[in-house]
């Protein structure tokens, strides 16, 4: 340490070496902000079941890429629909 360092730090002035220091401290402070900000804004996000994921109505087609034919046979399932049921009918 200098001469003029040692002088200055006896007045009470401010040396490179404690502006540095007061510098550092600044920052470990503003990181700890930081830090907690992110830990208050993180969001935990549950898995979609398949259920819970909306997709569009398919039509089914064969391996040749045809259409399928809905089977009258049975009402309660509709072959013509991946999935077994036709979306609704717009107005």
């Amino acid at each position: 340490m200098s001469f003029w360092n040692k002088l200055k730090g006896f007045l009470g002035l401010p040396t490179q070496e404690n502006l540095e220091v007061e510098h550092a401290k600044k920052l470990l402070k503003e990181a700890e902000v930081i830090d907690a900000a992110i830990e208050e804004a993180t969001v935990e996000l549950k898995p979609l079941d398949k259920a819970e994921v909306i997709t569009k109505p398919k039509r089914a087609r064969t391996k040749k890429g045809r259409y399928v034919a809905d089977d009258k046979s049975t009402p309660d399932v509709n072959e013509a629909w991946v999935g077994g049921k036709a979306p609704k009918k717009k107005k």
